[in-house]
């Protein structure tokens, strides 16, 4: 937990004026805040939705595929892991690189977490084959457009990946794309 915490540290050790580096992190932190709230907003809305169908006798919904959920399966957690990847980019910007650090091994429990998740909602057997149709339209944590269009079957060979490598690979590709936008600017890491 201290390694994850480390970029907050960092951030208010340095006496360091505002740059554009400040301001990119507070969007990227922004932009986690936001979309992890509102994810989380309409997940607790679904489950309440549900109980409350329950206790009326009626039929609950099977899994959540409306608002930021029919873009993301976890759109909750690529909203948190913009926030500690926009800490990170703070420390950096601070001289502490090594701030990567917290955000990869967060990164990495929350892929693990995932993994975990996608198993328990197929061990389900009233969910599951609306899982699998669902796994197979949606994306595991980039919000993104669906995969098929009504009715169409579409091969996507991405969905019989773990779901724990696929967001392995997103938190990976995020931090690439970091250091290459730091290589073209010129920065140091």
């Amino acid at each position: 937990m201290m390694g994850v915490c480390l970029p907050m540290y960092a951030i208010h050790s340095v006496e360091k004026p505002w740059n554009t580096w400040d301001t990119i992190a507070t969007i990227i932190c922004s932009c986690g805040i936001t979309l992890a709230y509102f994810a989380d907003t309409q997940l607790h809305a679904f489950v309440s939705r549900n109980i409350i169908l329950k206790e009326q006798g009626k039929p609950a919904e099977i899994v959540l595929k409306k608002g930021l959920w029919q873009y993301s399966r976890h759109p909750n957690y690529f909203g948190e892991q913009l926030w500690w990847w926009g800490l990170a980019v703070f420390g950096w910007n601070v001289g502490y690189g090594w701030t990567f650090i917290g955000s990869l091994v967060n990164s990495l429990c929350l892929a693990y977490v995932t993994g975990l998740v996608e198993q328990r909602m197929l061990q389900h057997d009233l969910r599951a084959n609306e899982y699998i149709a669902y796994q197979k339209t949606t994306s595991v944590w980039i919000p993104w457009f669906k995969l098929s269009f009504k009715g169409e079957k579409v091969k996507n060979t991405l969905c019989k990946f773990v779901p724990s490598c696929v967001a392995l690979l997103t938190s990976n590709l995020f931090l690439l794309f970091v250091h290459f936008i730091c290589l073209c600017v010129g920065c140091r890491m």
